[in-house]
């Protein structure tokens, strides 16, 4: 068969639909770049907000609208939230729990036995950066997610079968592994903790760049700090604030308060200098007062944040949240979004300015109409003209200019793929 997959959500989405391609390939069968090349249309799902959700049905509806006989398969968080409301969907063929993505493409054979059949094709790889899920599922009950009920409990994969896959990746000419989960800092395997996979990945294989993904403030300790002195590890955090009023954090049964929360981001800061902290912050949370959220944004600007997701507050079924009292009016969480928006570019704005005239490592993606795109270890976007020429490769760049969403550099100094330039 030729597949096309789509994903929607999260990089822990991102990194099943990518094992999924590979998958699919060992099984015989061809990834395929668009719909109109496809025999089968795979769609991992997300259902974090209304909109995600409402996404997720307008993609599973897309090979119908297309008119081409193309069968369906919905998989993801909104086919494990609503399983019946999935398979009501016109032109979905199969839908696929979270609890079964592992099997899905065993359950595609059994399903549809007369599309089993395989295409000799080399291996699909898009290099440069591959993601690898080490743990799934979560214990925290937040009031407003949706995740346990989607993903269930956590869960952790042996260490060894994660450092198997990152060497396999390598293999594949892969240069950045990024390490996701639901929340990473929760890996635990026989009595090991984060930092201890992290150490063996970094000790056992020669991932050039290690990145890592969302952690729990409550579980970043010193231990864990301590690893950024391996310069392979990037210096990029992702610490879900979600909100920077103590007590909103309480409605939301957060265990952490916005004091304890900045007293971390200096912590973090002096221990890796140059590291890019992102976040999440919801706006609108039920009982959010114009002052809590006035607090709120005033904790957001002081923790010069590198970049901020900001959602609305979307109510999701069987959530503690959903049936709390006084909902903020639409309008006024309108209101409320646009300012912690203004506030989100200017923080973002003001990181890319402070690299200005320094000199950055950069891993090179593949080019967009003839320019150069990378990322720098601690998450700036880069843009270069020379870049286009060094796909999967690192190169030293000087920061010279502002970009709409990143910044213009230089190349000073490229390396033969798999290496960076030591600074």
């Amino acid at each position: 068969m030729r597949v096309h997959l789509t994903n929607l959500g999260c990089k822990l989405n991102q990194a099943e639909i990518e094992r999924l391609g590979r998958q699919f390939e060992a099984a015989g069968h061809r990834v395929v770049g668009s719909l109109a090349e496809a025999d089968l249309h795979v769609v991992n799902s997300c259902t974090v907000t209304q909109t995600a959700a409402r996404e997720s049905r307008k993609a599973a509806g897309r090979a119908r609208r297309s008119g081409r006989p193309v069968r369906t398969v919905l998989t993801g968080c909104y086919a494990s939230g609503s399983p019946e409301e999935a398979a009501r969907l016109a032109g979905v063929d199969l839908v696929v729990p979270n609890a079964e993505k592992d099997r899905l493409v065993d359950l595609v054979h059994a399903a549809f036995p007369e599309e089993h059949v395989p295409i000799p094709c080399a291996p699909h790889v898009s290099l440069t950066r591959a993601l690898v899920k080490v743990e799934d599922g979560c214990n925290m009950r937040c009031s407003f997610c949706i995740i346990p009920f989607t993903r269930g409990a956590q869960r952790s994969r042996p260490a060894a079968e994660v450092v198997a896959e990152v060497r396999e990746l390598l293999g594949r000419g892969h240069r950045e592994i990024v390490i996701t989960g639901v929340q990473i800092s929760a890996w635990r395997s026989e009595g090991g903790r984060l930092g201890d996979l992290v150490r063996a990945i970094l000790d056992e294989t020669e991932v050039p760049r290690l990145r890592l993904t969302s952690i729990a403030p409550w579980d970043l300790d010193e231990r864990l700090l301590d690893l950024w002195q391996d310069r392979r590890l990037c210096r990029h955090l992702h610490l879900s604030l979600q909100s920077g009023a103590t007590a909103t954090l309480r409605r939301m049964r957060r265990p952490y308060t916005a004091e304890g929360y900045l007293a971390l981001l200096g912590r973090v800061r002096a221990a890796v200098p140059g590291v890019a902290v992102t976040t999440d912050v919801i706006v609108g949370f039920p009982g959010e007062t114009a002052e809590e959220f006035a607090v709120s944004l005033a904790t957001v600007e002081a923790a010069n944040f590198a970049k901020i997701h900001v959602f609305p507050y979307s109510p999701r079924p069987g959530t503690t949240a959903e049936g709390m009292p006084d909902q903020v009016p639409p309008e006024e969480k309108k209101e409320r979004m646009e300012r912690m928006l203004a506030a989100a570019n200017r923080a973002e704005r003001t990181f890319r300015a402070a690299h200005l005239g320094t000199r950055q490592t950069v891993l090179w993606e593949r080019p967009k109409d003839g320019l150069g795109h990378g990322l720098t270890d601690n998450y700036l976007r880069v843009l270069s003209p020379e870049g286009a020429g060094l796909w999967n490769r690192f190169s030293e760049v000087e920061v010279v200019g502002l970009a709409e969403d990143g910044v213009w550099g230089e190349v000073r100094r490229a390396t033969h793929a798999g290496r960076q330039p030591a600074l």
